[in-house]
């Protein structure tokens, strides 16, 4: 059996990027077992693989520092030994780890994460927008350099247990019965520059649901979410159902393979509902699909962005900002509820 270890810490959206092919290798190559190192509360994302472990690493306050760096590179190496680790992450910490792999002589091999690329492209003059590999081919690209060639397996990746699936076995139910269009909306990220303004989206509920009956389902987290949700909820308490707070990761991610389509931003919803297989429509603003972080396996019918010829300052950052450099986030404000409504409504049909 080979063993392969995988570095990966954060963020969200960056580790969900992993499943997709950490579920196609271990699919390839049937005598391959893979362990992921990732914080503890993005270790659901991996349940149910098989042949796939888990390590929580709680580098925020268990293992902090270079001695806590020390105690977790112990912890890995007693489960070992590892036929080879990849650093599919690049940071200080995995940079540590890797160091100290190879000092007691096990083979690391670290990804491609192109940042020079990445730079060029959101630079403020003289752009280079040619588009750059998916993130998910960056990761399979290390496999490959490890001597694991493969191709991504089709969709959905997350594995749900039967327990999952049964928990949003009403939600099954009730669609049958209601006989509606179901549509997520994911409308926060975690910088500005990528949320498109929240007063539109009373006004594509209300355009979305003169034209055809569907039932909006919100998703997010936090009471500043939660609080703008039940906002929604109270201006359309037939149309909309509050799902932040009330619902799992997994089980969050059960209920959007029920979904007719999901509507969101450049975020980690935009890539869980991603890896579900489902119909799904992304606005994006200061942030761009071709940096390598678009939706896997979507194509520009499934984007919504104003053109790099209008606003050659697109895009202004890789991950996203606070501050626009115009002022005025028009990246954001010109995409307008209409034209959002008119793309949602020719997916659904």
């Amino acid at each position: 059996m080979k063993k392969i270890l995988i570095l990966r810490f954060s963020a969200m959206g960056d580790v969900a990027l992993l499943v997709p092919v950490v579920r196609s290798v271990t699919a390839a190559y049937p005598d391959m077992e893979v362990t992921v190192v990732t914080r503890p509360k993005f270790c659901t994302l991996f349940l149910d693989m098989e042949r796939v472990q888990v390590f929580p690493a709680d580098v925020d306050y268990t293992y902090t520092g270079v001695l806590g760096i020390r105690d977790l590179f112990g912890k890995l190496l007693r489960k070992g030994p590892y036929d080879v680790v990849i650093d599919m992450h690049d940071h200080i910490r995995t940079m540590m780890l890797r160091t100290l792999f190879r000092i007691f002589g096990t083979r690391v091999v670290v990804f491609d994460k192109g940042r020079p690329e990445k730079k060029a492209f959101t630079r403020r003059e003289n752009k280079v927008t040619t588009p750059l590999p998916h993130t998910v081919d960056r990761y399979r690209q290390a496999f490959e350099k490890a001597g694991f060639p493969f191709a991504i397996a089709a969709p959905p990746y997350v594995a749900l247990s039967e327990s999952i699936q049964t928990a949003s076995g009403w939600f099954a139910y009730k669609k049958h019965m209601d006989g509606v269009k179901w549509v997520g909306l994911a409308p926060f990220a975690m910088h500005k520059s990528k949320i498109w303004p929240l007063e539109n989206y009373p006004l594509l509920i209300e355009e979305v649901s003169k034209q055809t009956g569907v039932k909006f389902f919100l998703f997010g987290g936090g009471d500043k979410e939660i609080k703008y949700f039940e906002s929604l909820k109270k201006q359309f308490p037939d149309k909309c159902e509050v799902i932040a707070g009330q619902l799992k990761l997994r089980q969050e991610i059960a209920l959007m393979r029920h979904l007719d389509l999901m509507l969101c931003v450049d975020s980690s919803n935009m890539h869980l509902a991603a890896l579900s297989g489902i119909p799904l429509l992304s606005i994006w603003g200061g942030t761009d699909p071709d940096v390598g972080f678009g939706p896997y396996g979507y194509d520009v019918k499934n984007i919504i962005q104003i053109p790099r010829e209008e606003l050659p300052c697109r895009p202004c950052s890789v991950y996203g900002v606070e501050k626009c450099l115009r002022g005025d986030f028009a990246c954001l404000t010109r995409i307008t509820p209409a034209a959002v409504s008119e793309r949602l409504l020719t997916l659904l049909r």
